[in-house]
């Protein structure tokens, strides 16, 4: 399959969190100077736009994203299986200030290109209208 990205996804090498909305907690998947996925308790509405804002090396810096799709995973833990929601956001309006500082947060936290695989998944889903549907 031919890769149709723009831009190489990353994943950090330690945890990036910030809060999406200004309330709920983000941890950050892989990123990528055109979006990021992140990976929140609840699901995050397709199509909406929201306000990252992003916490790395003792600052905060806030990112303007649309939603592009949002989907439910089962997945095994130490302690058993959670549900967390894994929420593909493009970023938009991002100026060269702010373009500067997402280049200089993927260079300082991200030392390899490839997108390593995640929790393993025993069931994936689609949030439509707030309900979860499993596949």
């Amino acid at each position: 399959m031919e890769e149709r990205r723009r831009h190489p996804r990353h994943q950090p090498n330690y945890d990036i969190t910030g809060k999406v909305k200004s309330t709920m907690d983000f941890r950050v998947v892989d990123i990528s100077e055109g979006g990021v996925q992140v990976e929140t308790r609840l699901g995050l509405p397709p199509a909406t736009l929201c306000e990252l804002r992003v916490s790395s090396f003792g600052s905060d810096f806030v990112l303007k994203a649309e939603v592009r799709r949002c989907r439910a995973q089962l997945t095994k833990t130490d302690t058993g299986c959670k549900v967390a929601y894994r929420s593909g956001l493009e970023f938009v309006d991002l100026d060269q200030d702010r373009m500067t500082t997402l280049r200089q947060l993927i260079c300082n936290c991200c030392a390899n290109d490839q997108v390593q695989e995640g929790p393993v998944a025993v069931t994936q889903g689609a949030v439509i209208s707030g309900s979860l549907y499993t596949v």
